[in-house]
């Protein structure tokens, strides 16, 4: 037909190439969109949170600027509803949060401690079980002893029923408290973030490790590590070999080497730092943070003269509730004419040794 035009089909060499040349390109304009929107997010200022600063609007029931803009991008990373009367943050900004309750005092409730708690906690380091949100009294369950198993002797043969032997770790709610008095003035005249921030964390983490490793069991302490039945023991006199001998009892409770590790105190530390395995030898009993070749942990939280072996993932701590609350009160009475606003940390939590014969104590160490 008068003109009409004919297109002819595309050699298939040529589809090919053209196919491989569209592709190519597609995957450099995708790659350049990929390096604009990095840089832009480079390039985007990250609001952070400033505790001083963050105190002190709280006070004034006034949440605003840089902190306003801190608490909405971990709304947001978290799924959650930025409340700027009660506010949420998660521990990844380590920092707290607070909203009204009960007129004149504010509060927040914070989730996630260990993250927060690690750099201030050893035996969050060294890996205890944290758990959060427990209703009510708690029973965890234990095997005391285990089914026994048949070999048969041929393929008809039956093998013979075995019960486990079962007990129970009971948990109720222990409340520990801590306070800080902190004064619009030292907010002007020294970093009073990072001095607020580490007082409090410390606070927490302290009180939390002394629980853990010594609580008394009475006037409201939880019973700790040490004062667990049913924890093995090993002489601290002039200790040296025993250190292996609390590794192998550790051993033979069936806690896998790996998962061994010591906790002590500077001073023992010190100690056994320059106590050589033997005499001569150039190696010493606590040497480059190992204790027989397992990592060992210090904490001025441990009893004088005291050294624990075992596994720390064995010991179970859990917060009723999600975790700790920070509270603000900066009206009463006395405080506010000084101009000081009063705070305290709360939390409520209790402690179980999931297996006491897991862990190995010397004591009296010399």
């Amino acid at each position: 037909m008068a003109g009409s035009t004919h297109y002819e089909p595309l050699s298939p060499e040529l589809e090919k190439s053209l196919d491989t040349l569209t592709r190519y390109h597609r995957e450099q304009f995708q790659m350049l969109q990929d390096a604009d929107r990095a840089q832009a997010r480079a390039n985007r200022k990250v609001p952070l949170l400033n505790c001083d600063r963050l105190f002190i609007d709280l006070a004034r029931g006034n949440l605003a600027g840089e902190n306003r803009e801190a608490l909405q991008e971990a709304a947001k990373r978290d799924g959650v509803t930025l409340d700027p009367v009660r506010p949420y943050i998660s521990f990844r900004d380590l920092t707290v949060a607070a909203g009204p309750s009960a007129g004149f005092l504010k509060q927040t409730t914070v989730q996630e401690s260990i993250d927060l708690l690690r750099p201030w906690s050893v035996l969050a380091r060294a890996g205890i079980q944290i758990e959060f949100g427990l209703v009510g009294d708690q029973l965890i369950p234990k095997v005391t002893a285990k089914t026994t198993p048949n070999w048969l002797p041929n393929e008809g043969a039956t093998g013979t029923a075995t019960t486990p032997q079962l007990s129970q770790i009971s948990m109720t709610p222990k409340n520990v408290i801590g306070s800080l008095n902190y004064s619009r003035q030292f907010s002007k005249q020294a970093n009073a973030s990072q001095f607020a921030a580490r007082e409090l964390l410390r606070t927490v983490g302290s009180s939390i490790d002394q629980a853990v490793i010594n609580g008394s069991g009475v006037s409201g302490q939880p019973t700790g590590l040490i004062g667990t039945t049913g924890v093995q023991t090993q002489s601290g006199t002039t200790l040296n070999a025993g250190c292996a001998t609390m590794k192998r009892k550790s051993a033979e409770a069936n806690v896998t080497d790996e998962s061994i590790s010591f906790l002590s105190t500077p001073a023992v530390r010190e100690l056994l730092e320059g106590r050589e395995k033997a005499t001569g030898g150039g190696k010493f009993t606590w040497d480059k943070d190992l204790v027989a070749d397992r990592a060992a942990y210090v904490s001025t939280d441990v009893p004088t003269a005291t050294m624990i072996c075992g596994d720390f993932s064995l010991i179970y701590l859990g917060f009723w509730g999600a975790g700790i609350t920070l509270e603000i009160n900066p009206y009463e009475q006395t405080n506010f004419r000084a101009g000081i606003i009063q705070a305290r940390v709360l939390a409520i939590c209790d402690v179980a040794v999931l297996h006491p014969s897991a862990f190995v104590v010397a004591s009296s160490i010399t």
